[in-house]
């Protein structure tokens, strides 16, 4: 669903989402290395997750700038930020939750999941290189 979303938001943007678009496992931090920006989708178990670790990792070893999304509804895997946190390993907290990334809450009521859409695309775009120094689009 974000994907189409934000594709929708995002026009001539290429949005890479490993569970559609990663062919080969092993090429995983190819792929990071290639995207200008890395969102990270907080739910249950992603912080267990060894691929989803993997490209945390690379992106931090890489200086890729870290868009959070934070699932609540724990109906669909959300948890409190305090729960995800204590799945995180240890030497990654500070990395993840302290580091100033920009973070929204995913909504899953449709209007407000708009307004977390338009949220996510921004921080992304500001982001990138283009808007590198800029607090917000100049819209």
């Amino acid at each position: 669903v974000i994907k189409n979303e934000l594709l929708q938001f995002l026009p001539g943007c290429e949005i890479f989402l490993d569970v559609d678009d990663l062919k080969n496992i092993g090429e995983l931090e190819a792929y990071i290395g290639r995207s200008q920006v890395v969102l990270c989708f907080l739910s249950r178990g992603y912080l267990r997750s060894t691929n989803c670790l993997r490209e945390v990792r690379a992106a931090l070893a890489m200086g890729k700038p870290l868009v959070l999304v934070h699932e609540a509804d724990p109906d669909k895997g959300g948890g409190t930020l305090a729960e995800l946190r204590s799945e995180c390993p240890e030497e990654l907290q500070a990395a993840i939750f302290d580091a100033g990334w920009p973070m929204t809450v995913w909504h899953r009521i449709e209007a407000f999941q708009h307004v977390s859409l338009k949220v996510i695309a921004e921080a992304l775009l500001l982001k990138t290189p283009k808007y590198a120094g800029e607090n917000e689009l100049p819209l």
